[in-house]
């Protein structure tokens, strides 16, 4: 994976728009990892909470689930904010005309709106629209349903456990390929922006804006989720991330958080033995 990163960066670098021949490569990569993700939640949801056996252990998991999602949230936003403050990113920057249009033209979410993306009048068309979050609900109660079926339940039970098992042997599959689907995403996305000299052009306008969004993101990542891992999980950060390495340079490649979610849950499963 890494060498496909790499190779792909200097011949996107170095050959600029002829890469974009091999842009296909990459997004026929991209899709096929995309394809996984519907099918992989549903199975895998539906086995992760059958697998709890007493649907009264659900009520736990999830407590424990939404305070630390909550509490990571809150300490990544203070981070943000304190590395924001200092860096400063948007000081000395003039603002187009064009920009607070933009703005204006988004809505504004909230939490209303957020309580009812956990449900969707179509599922299939919430599936065709990768919606997951009204998906993940989905599975979580038709798994904890499953598990007070007793006989009947378990036969279903045993069905998404088979099409788990043989989408985890597909997304195995699919990543012997990985090499060669984020080198031909890399190096075409690199060749779309005009190859090194002109993206370094670029990246050079926001370099303030850019060193403080990955300051941030290697706080959160170097610093406090190890910590919790370390203290929390009682695990070691540096074997776990190294099992996560498959899933990080992925994400990385592919800049899609649908793509990599087969790489992430393959790695945690696999990998880390979750």
């Amino acid at each position: 994976m890494l060498i496909g990163i790499s190779m792909g960066g200097v011949c996107g670098w170095v050959f600029g728009k002829e890469m974009l021949i091999v842009d296909w490569i990459g997004e026929m990569f991209l899709d096929t990892l995309k394809m996984l993700v519907i099918p992989l939640i549903v199975s895998s949801m539906i086995v992760g909470i059958t697998g709890l056996g007493d649907i009264r252990k659900v009520g736990k998991a999830g407590t424990i689930t939404l305070v630390y999602f909550l509490s990571t949230s809150g300490i990544a936003v203070i981070a943000g904010i304190i590395v924001v403050n200092i860096m400063q990113p948007g000081l000395g920057v003039e603002l187009t005309t064009d920009i607070p249009e933009k703005v204006a033209g988004k809505e504004s979410i909230g939490i209303t709106d957020i309580l009812e993306s956990f449900v969707t009048p179509n599922l299939f068309e919430s599936m065709a629209k990768m919606e997951i979050l009204p998906i993940i609900m989905f599975s979580l109660v038709f798994g904890g349903v499953l598990t007070t079926l007793g006989e009947k339940g378990k036969l279903v039970i045993s069905v998404f456990d088979g099409i788990n098992i043989a989408i985890m042997k597909i997304v195995h599959l699919v990543m012997y390929f990985a090499p060669l689907g984020v080198f031909a995403l890399v190096s075409s996305k690199l060749g779309a922006a005009g190859g090194g000299d002109l993206f370094l052009a670029e990246l050079l306008k926001i370099g303030k804006f850019a060193v403080t969004v990955i300051l941030g993101l290697m706080i959160h990542a170097l610093i406090t989720l190890p910590a919790i891992l370390y203290f929390v999980a009682k695990q070691n950060p540096l074997t776990y991330f190294k099992n996560m390495s498959a899933a990080l340079t992925t994400a990385l490649s592919t800049a899609s958080s649908a793509a990599t979610l087969p790489v992430t849950i393959e790695c945690v499963e696999e990998e880390n033995k979750i």
